[in-house]
This record gives structure tokens, C-alpha cells and sequence, in this order.
């Protein structure tokens, strides 16, 4: 092959790796909004809200929508994601059962671990408001308390 013809390949390659690129679909985008607006929510529905605070680059205000403390509360699972708390690669979590549901109020328990951090298990609320199960305040400051945020329960 003569250089010629390896530039020529070259710069082929480099416009047809601009052109994949340009065209990829972009894996960081926004995941979007998340609700659970059955009657009853399903421990998939809980683990769904959780991965989607915690684990997601979701914006405020689809956060603030399944928290009972709305934008105020944003604070906690904004922090939790921007340390990487339970979440791949430095920890998990899981919500599982025993599960207690009475009207507007759904219990489950929580089970989340980081890396050099013990693990937490906890009994977690939601609640119902306006048809959407959200995580309930009193939820939102045990979990700051436990993990020991320095972020004010005041939401």
C-alpha cells in the first residue's frame, strides 16, 4: 500500500466513525419521567422508583414527581445519585417485602449498600398523593439520618 492510499483510507475511516458517531443514539440522555399510579404498587414498581431516584441522571422535576416533599426534597436523592451512593459501581439496592399497604400508605423495606459503608435495611414509605405513590418524607430524613447527609430534613 502507498501512503497516498493510506491517507485516503484513513480519512475514509475518520468520516465513517464521524457519521456512526453523529447518528449513535445518545445512552445519556434524560431517562425521562417515572410514576406508579396503580392502587396497589408491585415490589417492581417500588424497585423501579428507587433505581430511577437513586441510580439515574433524571431530571428535578421528574424526581420531585414521586417524592412526597416534591422539589424541596429533590435534594436528597439529587445528592445520593452525584455520590454514586447504591448504585453500580460502588453499591446496590434492592426493596423487598415484607410489604404492609393501608389506603394512601405503602410499606416495604429497603436494603442498599455502598462501597466501604455498611449496609442498610429499613422499613421505607410511600404514600399516595393526587394518584401517584411517592416516597414519604419521613422516608426520605431516616435515610439522610442513616447514611448521615449533612442535607436538613425540612421539606
Amino acid at each position: 500500500m502507498t501512503r497516498s492510499t493510506i491517507r485516503r483510507s484513513a480519512v475514509a475511516i475518520a468520516g465513517l466513525t464521524a457519521a456512526v458517531l453523529v447518528s449513535a443514539p445518545n445512552t445519556a440522555a434524560d431517562p425521562g419521567s417515572f410514576r406508579i399510579t396503580g392502587a396497589v404498587p408491585t415490589l417492581a414498581e417500588l424497585n423501579e422508583q428507587i433505581r430511577f431516584l437513586v441510580e439515574t441522571p433524571a431530571s428535578d422535576a421528574a424526581k420531585a414527581a414521586n417524592l412526597e416533599g416534591g422539589a424541596n426534597a429533590v435534594v436528597v436523592p439529587r445528592t445520593v445519585y452525584n455520590l454514586g451512593l447504591f448504585r453500580a459501581p460502588l453499591g446496590w439496592n434492592e426493596v423487598t417485602g415484607p410489604e404492609t399497604h393501608s389506603g394512601t400508605e405503602h410499606t416495604a423495606v429497603l436494603h442498599a449498600s455502598s462501597a466501604g459503608r455498611p449496609t442498610v435495611t429499613m422499613r421505607i414509605t410511600w404514600k399516595r398523593v393526587d394518584g401517584t405513590w411517592k416516597l414519604a418524607n419521613k422516608s426520605l430524613c431516616a435515610g439522610v439520618k442513616t447514611v448521615g447527609l449533612p442535607i436538613p430534613c425540612d421539606f
